[in-house]
């Protein structure tokens, strides 16, 4: 594999942080907060106070950038929703760098910057129960009114602005988000597989996971890579994509980022445009036509072959589909097409 494309790889996996099988999970309840004082705002029972509120448990530290850089973000979602969210930011003192006069000051001096209950965790008996060590901070937990944890990771995770609302008013889909904890957890125990360049482990790893999720997109992209840049093996890659396609010819999620991701091979002896296409086709057609990120797909390899007029016309498709914020880029796009349609005219 191309340094590049290893890179890339890995950096993938390593975006996956997941906790040890023993450590909490989405789906179960949390354990219990063993906390040596409660610094700012009243202090919650978690198992007690579930049905009431959702909550947030966040782990951080004085010393920490990131954490830093989530306060504000956080604060926000304490204040928006107030009625119905509890935030609590832990963090495990030690002499050097986050004592317990450090957290004081550093909270006190947040001020008003600072609106959610703050907690000093007693000996690390909270932080390791919840997080394994080679985990990262911040690291937040959302548990549901019905106490069990239904999302965790970097509280600075965009989807979270997304997710909130939806636990709150009910719409979460807590099956889809295991499904995607489990997922995560299988790629991330093929990275030291990666790391060491068993591309045949890997290959093997990462089929099981489409067959479990086949719209995972490093699930995607990684096989892909690793057919184009290492195992080379045209035949079982074809054997393979046939298969998933067939499969899956209804789930227009997956058929739309298979071909993307069999689109972004730039290694031009491996490509298989003719399989792009046909996962492209059957994206556009599971999606009754009507779904943005199936008919981009579809344009994008109808443009690659050379169909130019049928991606122009599935492009404008696109412009009425997506909302307002996207338009001018999915114009682009569009303009794009024109133009090589004129140049292949002047050409021709």
């Amino acid at each position: 594999m191309t340094q590049k494309t290893t890179t890339t790889t890995l950096l993938l996996f390593a975006m996956l942080a997941v906790p040890a099988a023993a450590l909490p999970q989405v789906g179960d309840t949390p354990p219990p907060l063993v906390l040596s004082k409660w610094i700012q705002g009243k202090p919650i029972d978690l198992k007690a106070d579930a049905a009431k509120k959702i909550h947030m448990i966040e782990f951080w530290a004085t010393w920490c950038p990131p954490c830093k850089a989530s306060i504000p973000l956080l604060t926000d979602y304490q204040k928006r929703y107030v009625k119905d969210l509890v935030i609590v930011g832990i963090t495990d003192p030690e002499p050097m760098r986050n004592s317990l006069k450090m957290i004081e000051r550093f909270v006190k001096r947040m001020g008003p910057d600072l609106q959610y209950r703050i907690a000093a965790d007693d000996n690390g008996k909270t932080w390791n129960k919840w997080l394994d060590p080679a985990m990262g901070i911040p690291y937040a937990f959302l548990i549901g009114r019905d106490g069990r944890i239904v999302w965790q990771g970097s509280p600075l995770e965009p989807s979270l602005a997304e997710i909130i609302p939806a636990v709150i008013d009910g719409s979460y889909d807590l099956e889809s988000a295991k499904l995607e904890a489990e997922v995560n957890k299988r790629l991330q125990a093929l990275s030291l597989s990666l790391e060491m360049g068993q591309w045949g482990v890997v290959w093997d790893g990462l089929i099981d996971v489409l067959k479990l999720d086949p719209s995972s997109p490093i699930a995607l992209d990684a096989i892909t890579g690793i057919y184009a840049q290492e195992l080379r093996n045209t035949r079982a890659f074809r054997e393979w994509a046939n298969a998933h396609i067939e499969a899956n010819k209804d789930n227009a999620k997956a058929m739309s980022r298979m071909a993307i991701a069999m689109l972004r091979n730039d290694d031009y002896a491996t490509r298989t445009p003719d399989l792009a296409v046909k996962a492209a086709r059957s994206a556009y057609q599971a999606s009754k036509k009507r779904d943005a990120m199936a008919i981009v797909a579809y344009a994008r390899a109808l443009y690659q072959i050379g169909a130019l007029d049928k991606a122009i016309e599935l492009q404008a498709e696109v412009i009425a589909l997506v909302p307002e914020e996207l338009r001018q880029e999915s114009q682009e796009v569009l303009d794009f097409y024109k133009l090589c349609k004129d140049l292949q005219k002047s050409h021709g």
